[in-house]
Formats: structure tokens, C-alpha cells, sequence
């Protein structure tokens, strides 16, 4: 699909839904931002973040989720061979965001040892480092994305939704959308992530210097927890 073709699909979409604005939500425009912004120069992205520890306990979540539907449902296999979809699962494949091969082969490596929490706290740091760099040196790119910590949305929703309504010119002047779901939301109490110390360690070894870029730091009184500032 050229330049064209891709705008025209976007003025479709909106045309047959009498919509003014398309959002879309998917993982893999991560490192296609810079791309977007010169198609559609008025777009505005939301990058949501979370704590490393949790993140990777989630995607360790998912991929033993996909792995198991996998063998449940083998034609599932297929369908996210079709669709482009190989975050997880059977046919698990690192993104890779600069075309580097090392730090790649380096984490799918760590998957085939089976030591998966180092694995994935190092694929957290590769694509959040590359993104990091790719906002700093892209001005117009840096404006228009507004990196939204899971963390302060639990935490203090009512502001985090103000800003966010904000950076996508969006109109709440009465508050009736924050007062709305400000209350909905809040920080999961289903489960507890449980990593060993040398997990722990792992984690802060892969994690901590691009988690301080994002605005977490440790916490002094736990050296394995990263708290947001």
C-alpha cells in the first residue's frame, strides 16, 4: 500500500462511518510513528508504558495464553500467520525496530534457554530504548506523542485523562467524560507477579536505565522495585 492508498483507506473508513477522526490501536505502529506523522501530519499518538516488572509478567502472561490456545486451537496458528500477528505464541518473533540483528538474536536466544524473564525484560528495553531515541531526535514526532504512564493512570485519573483529551484535541470543558471513567479506573488486583531474586535482578539489569527515561526510578527501600516519580 503507497502513501495514497493509505490515506484514501483512512477517508473511507470515516466516509462510510460519518466519522470525523479514526483511532486505531496497534502494536506494531511502535515503529512506524515517524511514518504516520508524515502521512497524516495532524495525527497524535499515546504511547502507554508501565513498570517494567509488571509488563513482563504480562507478556509472559500472554504468551503462555497464545501458547496454549495454540495447542487447543492449532488453526489459530494459522490465522496469526495470516493476519501479521507474532507478538506470541507459537511463532513468536522479536520485533525488530533498527534493523540490528545482535540484540535480536541475542533475546531470541534467551528464549530457547528457557530463560524467558531476562528475554523479555531485554525485548522491553530494546523497542522502548529505540522509540526513546527515535522521539528525542524527531521534534515534530515529540510533540505529537504524549507518553502515558499505566501507573498515573491508575494512580491520578482524572489528570491523566485531562491530558490525554488534551494532547488529542478533544473537548471535555464540562468534565463529564473524566468524571465518567476516571472511577473505572484503577491498578489490577487479580494477581501478583512473583519473580525470584535472580529474576529480579534480571529485570533490573535489562530494564533499569531506559525505565529512567520514561520517568521510573528505583526505589531505594526495595532495589528491585521501580517506582513512577
Amino acid at each position: 500500500m503507497d502513501v495514497e492508498e493509505a490515506r484514501d483507506h483512512i477517508r473511507k473508513l470515516l466516509l462510510i462511518s460519518g466519522r470525523s477522526r479514526y483511532a486505531a490501536k496497534e502494536n506494531y505502529n511502535l515503529t512506524r510513528l515517524a511514518y504516520l506523522l508524515k502521512l497524516f501530519p495532524d495525527a497524535r499518538f499515546v504511547l502507554p508504558v508501565r513498570r517494567p516488572r509488571e509488563h513482563i509478567a504480562s507478556l509472559i502472561k500472554q504468551h503462555q495464553l497464545f501458547s496454549a490456545a495454540a495447542q487447543r486451537y492449532p488453526r489459530s496458528v494459522s490465522h496469526l500467520d495470516r493476519v501479521g500477528h507474532f507478538e506470541f505464541g507459537a511463532h513468536r518473533r522479536c520485533i525488530n525496530p533498527d534493523g540490528r540483528t545482535d540484540v535480536v538474536d541475542s533475546i531470541e536466544a534467551l528464549w530457547r534457554e528457557g530463560n524467558h524473564v531476562r528475554a523479555w525484560a531485554r525485548y522491553w528495553a530494546n523497542l522502548y530504548r529505540w522509540e526513546n531515541e527515535q522521539r528525542r531526535s524527531d521534534e515534530a514526532l515529540h510533540r505529537a506523542t504524549l507518553v502515558l504512564r499505566y501507573e498515573d493512570l491508575c494512580d491520578q485519573p482524572e489528570r491523566s485523562l485531562r491530558g490525554l483529551f488534551e494532547h488529542c484535541s478533544l473537548t471535555d470543558e464540562s468534565g463529564e467524560l473524566t468524571r465518567k471513567w476516571a472511577p473505572s479506573l484503577s491498578r489490577p488486583g487479580y494477581y501478583n507477579p512473583t519473580f525470584t531474586n535472580e529474576e529480579e535482578r534480571a529485570i533490573a539489569e535489562e530494564t533499569d536505565a531506559v525505565a529512567a527515561e520514561l520517568g521510573y526510578r528505583h526505589d531505594e527501600n526495595a532495589s528491585t522495585v521501580l517506582t513512577p516519580r
